[in-house]
């Protein structure tokens, strides 16, 4: 609102001694007063809309601004509600609008726009504002100017890399459009590029956005100090009680007087927090610009218990009711070595296990690339009866675990001997010394409820008659799942395998290189490992394996969806002999912490049957 020169003010003024004073046209009508009337009457039309809306609508507000803006304006503005007898309205209402006036050049200026006009109409009688506002041209970066004192403004070639590097991650470059967030967050992500390596107390000590409104554009300056190089100096480890503290030694690699680099302390941390023995890890150095040499590593640790005792139940449609013990000693023998057993029981399977994992080490030397690992021993004795064919295995095996985000990695050389009796035919025993390898590449953005990303495994085993077995064979296998965000509501989840035992024949071989298929993770319309090579009145592993399967889900809510699936696949003796083995149905989708569970309908196109797919379980 324009305000009235002095004279015309004065003037104004005088003439309101002779006539009614003329009303603000920031402020609603006053009523009239009531007038005494007699017999029935309808309430005035202002007074029963009040009623019907129950007289608590705020005002409404129509935006007229560019969209980016609106959105903004809508959730920082929002005008006041009305009460009972608008009283309230009437003196929140001015001081709404003055707020309106204000804020919108500063939310605008905080966007980059900074010639900003803003006008407000107000129509009391129906409750309604239009706020038109006019941001002008949105400014633009037209320099960077980034300055460095401390160490790293001194001369020589290295120097002058690091500066080179650190100016390359800023990240508000010339001619990119000004925000204040995005201004921000460029100046966080120079001040941590700047202590990434050897100035661990570097800082960016001043910076200065100067705007010229006439031109849109915004000269950024910026003065980075560095500090003094630091170095390296002895570990110390704090909060070990129950471990031994030659746990942490093992994994920590670096000398006195090494640089200062924070992805090494980074790392250090993530591979104690990785281990079993800490429920918390905080890795990190003293950062006093007086004392840069040799700086003390502190490691504080907050330690698990070293036994745990475990039991869970379940149930699932592949293999019906099961119960599970676990028992945890995380410190075996007192070294630190970590024991993890089972014992699972369930319709079909019997099972029983227990791996001894050493604590992990390091390959190479911190001068090339250090590459962790983690060995382990195990047992494991088990017993099965699944589509009539009666299976009894023991197995010994040891493994050396790599991992190198994002692969894991794992060698070993497994000792099997099997024995199995299909239903119908004669019992035969089976060896296998088979050196084995498998690798998993994991490209998901949340690996417990992907959204998009994938996950590759790969698995090689090989066996020889001349070395403890009973047959030659190479067992090649890999699966692919593939996770696409169609929308936020919708998903398409896709997944191919494909394995085949590369030998003469499929006798002398054991089960576990062999394969079959079906159930709720394979072929869903038919039971749980039904699809092989029919032997007597089993069904019994082949050297063939295809399938796939795509699922399509809407989420209707956050932990609620349903899906749509089709799955083919079949496991032979041959390429030859493979069906497709057709099945498709519906379903529904319900979010965990642990990961969605899935119910599922399926119907078996060969079979012409339906078949449910489903998997719980509870632990405690």
């Amino acid at each position: 609102m324009k305000r009235a020169a002095p004279l015309a003010f004065a003037l104004a003024v005088f003439a309101a001694a002779a006539q009614p004073p003329a009303p603000d046209p920031e402020d609603p009508p006053k009523e009239a007063p009531p007038e005494t009337i007699t017999g029935p009457q309808q309430p005035p039309e202002r007074t029963l809309r009040e009623r019907l809306r129950g007289n608590r609508s705020p005002v409404e507000v129509e935006w007229q601004a560019p969209d980016a803006l609106r959105k903004i304006f809508r959730e920082h503005l929002k005008p006041p509600a009305l009460d009972e007898t608008g009283q309230r309205r009437r003196g929140a209402l001015r001081p709404w609008i003055r707020d309106i006036r204000r804020r919108v050049p500063e939310i605008a200026a905080s966007e980059g726009y900074f010639s900003t006009t803003v006008d407000v109409q107000l129509d009391e009688d129906r409750d309604h504002a239009v706020v038109r506002v006019d941001p002008g041209p949105r400014a633009t970066v037209r320099d960077v100017q980034i300055s460095f004192t401390g160490d790293l403004a001194g001369e020589g070639e290295e120097r002058e890399l690091r500066r080179r590097q650190i100016v390359r991650a800023w990240t508000l470059g010339k001619g990119r459009a000004f925000r204040s967030a995005d201004w921000e967050v460029a100046k966080t992500r120079i001040a941590e590029e700047l202590v990434e390596v050897d100035y661990a107390a570097g800082q960016v000590v001043d910076t200065e956005a100067v705007v010229d409104a006439e031109s849109a554009s915004v000269v950024l300056k910026l003065t980075l100090d560095s500090g003094p190089r630091f170095t390296l100096g002895d570990v110390q480890i704090f909060g070990l009680e129950r471990y031994p503290e030659a746990t942490v030694r093992r994994i920590v690699h670096h000398d006195r007087g090494e640089r200062y680099s924070l992805a090494r302390l980074q790392e250090l941390q993530r591979t104690l927090q990785n281990a079993p023995w800490f429920a918390s890890v905080v890795v990190e150095v003293e950062r006093d610009r007086e004392k840069p040499g040799e700086v003390p590593v502190t490691v504080t640790v907050v330690e698990r218990p070293t036994r745990e005792l475990g039991v869970s139940v379940g149930f699932g449609t592949d293999s019906g009711p099961r119960a599970e013990l676990a028992f945890r000693d995380r410190d075996l023998l007192d070294r630190g070595f970590d024991l993890q057993s089972s014992i699972r029981v369930d319709r079909d399977t019997q099972i029983g296990y227990a791996d001894v994992y050493l604590p992990p080490g390091l390959f190479g030397t911190r001068r090339e690339n250090e590459l962790l690992f983690k060995d382990s021993v195990g047992v494991l004795a088990e017993h099965s009866d699944i589509q009539n064919l009666d299976l009894r295995r023991f197995a010994v095996a040891g493994y050396r675990h790599f991992t190198f985000e994002p692969f894991e990695v794992r060698l070993g050389l497994s000792y099997q001997v099997e024995t199995k009796e299909p239903a119908g035919t004669d019992k035969r025993t089976t060896r296998a010394l088979a050196p084995v390898g498998a690798m998993t590449w994991r490209h998901v953005d949340d690996p417990f409820d992907p959204k998009r990303g994938g996950v590759l495994n790969l698995q090689v085993a090989a066996a020889g008659k001349a070395v403890a077995s009973t047959q030659d064979f190479l067992k090649l296998y890999a699966v692919y799942t593939r996770w696409f965000a169609i929308t936020p509501r919708d998903q398409l989840i896709v997944r191919g395998e494909i394995g085949q035992t590369l030998a003469r024949s499929r006798e002398g071989i054991p089960e576990d290189f062999l394969f079959r298929a079906g159930g709720s993770r394979s072929n869903r319309g038919y039971a749980y490992q039904s699809l092989g090579v029919e032997e007597g009145d089993a069904i019994v592993g082949g050297r063939y394996l295809v399938s796939a399967s795509a699922d399509y889900i809407r989420w209707l809510t956050d932990t609620w969806g349903g899906a749509v699936f089709y799955d083919v696949g079949d496991a032979t003796d041959s390429s030859k002999d493979w069906k497709a083995n057709q099945s498709y149905g519906f379903g529904v989708r319900y979010r965990t912490p642990a990961g969605p569970l899935a119910l599922d309908l399926a119907y078996a196109d060969r079979l012409k049957k339906f078949r449910i797919a489903f998997s719980v379980t509870v632990a405690f």
